[in-house]
Order: C-alpha cells, then structure tokens, then sequence
C-alpha cells in the first residue's frame, strides 16, 4: 500500500468549499494568491498554474454567511490606493464575482484569479476530485483551450504535474488547497509538498491551511524542515486562539520560493486584513516565520 493510499477515505470527505466561499480565509489565501501571481506575469510570457484542489471555480453567495466576515468587510473599499495588495485584491474580486453597490452574490475560486492575473495564454493544470464540484468547473473553464482539468486526485498527481509544467512553462506557480478533513492532512500534505518541490528548482509553491492552535503548524514547518525544505509562513489570525469558535480562527499560508517583493507585500497587507475581519475590533494577530533548506 504506498504512503498516499493510506489516508484516501472510502469515500470523499463531507465537505464542499462552497459552505466557507468568500470567508476571512480565502480573503488572506486569494490577496496572497493574487500578489504572487502579479509578479510571475510581469516576468513570464509561458506560465504554468498548478492546483491540487481546484473546487467550482466560482460560489454562490447568500443573504448570510462566513463571506460577512470576509470579502464582504472589504466589499466597500472602492476608493482604497490601487498600489496595495487589498485594494488590488477587491479590484479583482469585483471584477470577477457578480454583486452591486451592497454586497458580493459570487466569489471566485482560486482557478479565475490564475487566469485573469496570468492572462489568456498561461496554462492551467487543474485537478479536483468531487464530481459536482468538477463538472462545474468544467463548465465555467472547460472550453479554454490552455487548460485542463482532471477528475482525481491532485496530490497523488502533485510531483508529475511540477514535473510536466517544467518542460513546457518559463514559470509555474503551484497551489495546494486541500480541505483538511482529516487529521493525517497534517502529515500527508507537507510530505506531498516536499517531493513536488524537490521535483523543480524554480516553481513557486503556496499552500493554504487552517490555524485553530499553533501545535499543526509548528509540526509542519518541523517535517518540511526535516525534508530539507526551506520556506515562509505567513499567519492571519482574526479570531483570537483562546476564544474558541466553530468556525476557524485564522488561516495560514507556506510559500516556497516566493517571488521577489511578495513577502513584504503581504506583510504590509496583514494588518489592513486583521483590523477589518476581526470579530473583536481591533483584536487580531499575524505572524511570520521563515527558514532556510536544510542541507
């Protein structure tokens, strides 16, 4: 049985990104998303996207829902300065979900951002592994003749895709998305990302994960480092950790081999985000921790 097979569930996870759409996590992932994306396209006439978990590629948004406390505090901030990340990052999410004056009714999924910042001609290598969730996908990118979307699954299919893009793309940005259903994600996916690294010295990687207590993330970077991976994370923290909730308190993302600017972009970001999605105003937190390769 190899490593992969291990955790694959007998049946798909109960989960369907389309309940969290537009919440304070994909608001950090898809700001940071959207600043490394800028950069590759601004020095890349041939790139590649690579997603593991590409879902719908758009949501549909209720009268209510976890998008108040995201996208939908920042809905307002039209006339916010175009040369920061946030007023970049609105920009596109208006440009890309359906919504008026009051509020968003669409969000857009990680797959439109990489085609409308990478442009027309950049490829993109989309897996997803929930029929629904593919279909649709499918039906909203499926006649672009510069992508293709896979029903299976995008970490076992994770180090070849790297592989592939390599010999085809000048630059290849790789997210990896998963929903974190299952406690050894936390094992499984820094071990997926380590092996895909390795399989290209110059592919920028992001990956996005939940923080509900810094145990899984101080773990993560422990394994990666122990793999001889060197990377940043990147924290955004709106609830604070010793106030429990339902709904998770902040989000992380791992950036390997970033694009030059990127870092301080998002860090100056970080704290625009933390005080407009707090729940407790002005109470938010944010933290940065980097490491080099270990040889």
């Amino acid at each position: 049985m190899t490593e992969l097979s291990r955790y694959q569930p007998a049946a798909t996870p109960d989960y369907s990104h389309r309940f969290h759409a537009g919440n304070v996590g994909d608001v950090w992932k898809h700001c940071v998303l959207a600043e490394v994306l800028r950069q590759v396209a601004a020095t890349s006439s041939r790139a590649t996207f690579v997603e593991s978990h590409a879902g719908e590629g758009s949501y549909a948004l209720g009268t209510t829902g976890e998008w108040t406390e995201g996208v939908g505090r920042l809905w307002s901030r039209v006339d916010s300065d175009p040369s920061d990340a946030v007023a970049r990052y609105v920009a596109l999410c208006r440009r890309l979900a359906a919504g008026d004056a009051e509020r968003p009714t669409r969000y857009p999924g990680s797959p439109l951002f990489a085609r409308t910042v990478l442009g027309p001609e950049a490829a993109l290598r989309l897996w997803e592994r929930d029929a629904d969730a593919c279909a649709k996908l499918t039906s909203r990118l499926g006649d672009d003749a510069h992508v293709r979307i896979t029903r299976g699954d995008g970490l076992a299919a994770l180090e070849q895709a790297v592989r592939d893009a390599e010999a085809e793309s000048d630059a290849i940005v790789v997210l990896v998305d998963p929903p974190w259903s299952q406690k050894p994600d936390w094992t499984l996916v820094p071990d997926v990302l380590a092996r895909a690294a390795a399989a290209s010295h110059s592919a920028t990687f992001m990956l996005w994960y939940p923080v509900k207590s810094l145990t899984r993330p101080n773990a993560m970077i422990l394994r990666l480092r122990t793999a001889g991976v060197g990377g940043t994370i990147a924290e955004l923290v709106t609830t604070p950790l010793e106030h429990q909730r339902r709904r998770l308190n902040g989000s992380g993302v791992l950036l390997i081999r970033p694009p030059a600017g990127v870092l301080a972009t998002i860090g100056a970001a970080a704290p625009i985000l933390g005080a407009a999605c707090a729940i407790r105003p002005g109470v938010w937190s944010s933290r940065t921790v980097a490491w080099a390769a270990d040889e």
